[in-house]
């Protein structure tokens, strides 16, 4: 111990005195000055008591880590130094100092506790390499450390790492996907976003209409292809004809076609100076073109691949041995499909229509040909980008449409994943279904 303590005391007064002669060219003297230089030693020498007296007792690995981390920290700071002749503070600043010194005491504090340390290198690592984008890549790397923790224990246990090496890589992709999004979110404040929504802004009542238009057409479009897809998603699992490949390939067409190539051709079919167009506007009263009905059908158009295919997955599940007993108990065709089948596949429809839905409430491009107006949140965002640039609030929009669609997003796979599942045989039974559970 005293050994320790003679080392101790020696090592803080060369750390003491290596930092005034550090400090000396730039100490200008004053309260600041003596400030900054008692809390940079203070950190320094609380961290080489933790060395002496806690680490020195760890394996020597942990020894290592603990110094190998000290000259990896005061290496970042110098190399994100931006001192000059005209700096009064090396490393950039007297802000630098006292952040090597405020992340010295951190690693002191955290160092036993393995999570919490690398919860704060995170931190360093988001905002001394990423200071412009600091926010989002602190939160995308937070949530990678926390699952990558969860699946290494799990794969201790198991002794198998693939699931965490697929994780690590597909995260990539994850990190490239998100990582705009993130940061778009993180560019506003949230006084912004209200302004933006609620007021005082002549613009709000605009934004709040086209945010309605959003969600009542996004709505309409995917009753509207939940009525007639599903039934041709039986179909197409059900049935066996020539030509059936065909068809199947046809019902994808809509996801490889442009959007601005689907909003001419239905302005072809339907707009008002083509025949079917004029016709039905005349005689029946109905107008696409600068309606909220031509905003349907183009969401319509590009969204019902989503949910056919969903639904047809959900089909193809159902064992049509099934549906052969109930056929065979004397159950007509249709009871069969609205007691066992639709039942059964309902978990996979519903899914199906949460990406219609998201489909649909994010379409432009064909929209912006149809019907400019009234306006959608897509269309009001694109037109507040080119007609006011960075001064726009299109930021704030594109904030509010991403919070809509994770809130809209989120409340439904809930609704999905457990209340809804939870009690559908109750739901059915209540219909005269069956009470047969999904699987």
């Amino acid at each position: 111990m005293r050994r320790k303590i003679a080392a101790f005391a020696l090592s803080s007064l060369g750390l003491a005195v290596a930092e005034w002669l550090w400090l000396t060219p730039v100490l200008r003297g004053g309260p600041r000055s003596w400030t900054v230089y008692a809390f940079l030693l203070a950190a320094n020498v609380f961290y080489l008591y933790n060395l002496i007296f806690h680490i020195s007792l760890k394996p020597v690995w942990v020894r290592l880590a603990y110094v190998g981390w000290y000259v990896a920290l005061f290496l970042l700071f110098v190399a994100l130094a931006t001192g000059g002749p005209e700096k009064r503070w090396v490393f950039g600043g007297t802000h630098r100092l006292l952040l090597f010194g405020l992340f010295l005491l951190l690693t002191s504090a955290f160092f036993h506790v393995p999570v919490a340390f690398g919860l704060m290198a995170i931190a360093v690592v988001a905002y001394m390499l990423f200071p412009f984008f600091a926010d989002a890549a602190l939160a995308l790397l937070v949530v990678f450390y926390l699952i990558v923790l969860l699946e290494v224990k799990r794969a201790r246990e198991a002794s198998n790492y693939l699931l965490l090496a697929c994780f690590v890589l597909g995260f990539l992709l994850l990190f490239v996907v998100l990582f705009p999004l993130v940061n778009l979110s993180t560019s506003r404040s949230p006084q912004d976003l209200r302004t933006t929504l609620l007021g005082p802004s002549e613009t709000a009542p605009e934004t709040r209409r086209a945010l309605w238009m959003s969600l009542q057409t996004a709505t309409v479009a995917t009753l509207v292809v939940l009525a007639f897809g599903v039934p041709l998603a039986y179909f197409l699992v059900r049935s066996n004809f020539r030509g059936r490949a065909v068809l199947d390939a046809l019902i994808d067409l809509p996801i490889v076609l442009p959007p601005p190539v689907v909003g001419i051709a239905l302005v072809q079919l339907v707009g008002d100076k083509q025949a079917l167009g004029a016709y039905l506007k005349e005689y029946l009263g109905i107008a696409f073109t600068s309606n909220w009905k031509g905003i349907v059908l183009a969401q319509v158009f590009v969204s019902s691949p989503f949910l056919i295919r969903s639904a047809m997955a959900a089909f193809h599940a159902v064992d049509p041995k099934l549906e052969h007993v109930s056929r065979t108990l004397g159950a007509r065709p249709l009871a069969t499909f609205f007691r066992i089948t639709l039942p059964l596949a309902a978990r996979g429809i519903f899914m199906g229509c949460i990406l219609t839905w998201g489909r649909a409430i994010g379409e432009f491009g064909s929209v912006s040909i149809i019907a400019e107006h009234p306006e959608t949140m897509p269309v009001r965002i694109y037109k507040q980008f080119v007609g006011a640039g960075e001064a726009g609030q299109h930021a704030s929009l594109a904030i509010l449409m991403i919070l809509l669609s994770v809130a809209v997003f989120a409340g439904l796979h809930l609704l999905a994943s457990r209340t809804l599942w939870r009690n559908v045989d109750t739901i059915w039974s209540r219909i005269g279904g069956s009470r047969r559970r999904p699987q």
